[in-house]
């Protein structure tokens, strides 16, 4: 019983060590990686690229972002559902992770970042 306790404790407080913050708006260096994500059924696939994006992103905003893909510039809005951030990392989710759902959605790697 004591085992289990302990095993569940040591679980508990890694998940609280990891966790990301979250932030409203976020300065970035004017360039990013973004994470394409293609979902199957059984499966999903990514690509990414290097992408221009803002150097003020706001949570909730659309923002205009351009990346080249097989040779030709992508124009593209990405909407920013929510911002998380770990240390100088930023990522600007198309949709906010749920612990119900798997599914990875569309996202932009910015680092360095600052946040609030």
């Amino acid at each position: 019983m004591i085992k289990h306790t302990i095993t569940f404790l040591l679980i508990a407080f890694s998940s609280f060590a990891t966790a990301d913050d979250w932030a409203s708006i976020a300065s970035t260096p004017g360039y990013g990686r973004i994470e394409i994500v293609s979902d199957y059924l059984l499966f999903s696939s990514a690509k990414s690229f290097d992408a221009k994006i803002p150097k003020l992103v706001k949570e909730g905003s659309s923002i205009t972002i351009f990346y080249k893909q097989d040779d030709k510039v992508v124009t593209r809005e990405f909407v920013v559902a929510g911002i998380s951030t770990k240390g100088e990392l930023c990522r600007l989710h198309s949709e906010l992770p749920s612990r119900f759902s798997s599914s990875p959605s569309d996202t932009i790697y910015v680092k360095p970042c600052r946040y609030k």
